[in-house]
């Protein structure tokens, strides 16, 4: 923040009433947001929640049967339905792109 506020002095010296108008835009700006080293806050792209039931519109990824030691299917899979006649506990997943 210091290289803008020498060049908001610079401003100044050139033009007063530009200068003035630049600290009030800056202080407004600066009151909404922090500058600096922020962790800005986001929604992950995925979150494993393994307790939590599935519903249609989650993206889930597929495990591994328990036991094995080798890794699932890494890519996301979107559920557009839950359940069929013939297997009410499974989702239907087609590939996300």
């Amino acid at each position: 923040m210091s290289r803008l506020t020498e060049l908001l002095r610079q401003a100044h010296k050139a033009d007063p009433q530009l200068g003035a108008d630049l600290e009030a835009e800056i202080a407004a700006l600066t009151k909404r947001r922090t500058f600096g080293l922020v962790f800005e806050q986001h929604q992950p792209e995925a979150v494993e929640l393994p307790g939590r039931p599935v519903r249609r519109g989650d993206k889930v990824r597929v495990l591994p049967p328990r036991g094995e030691t080798q890794t699932g299917d890494q890519p996301l899979w979107r559920v557009t339905r839950i359940g069929t006649p013939r297997s009410p506990r499974s989702a239907l997943c087609p590939p996300t792109t």
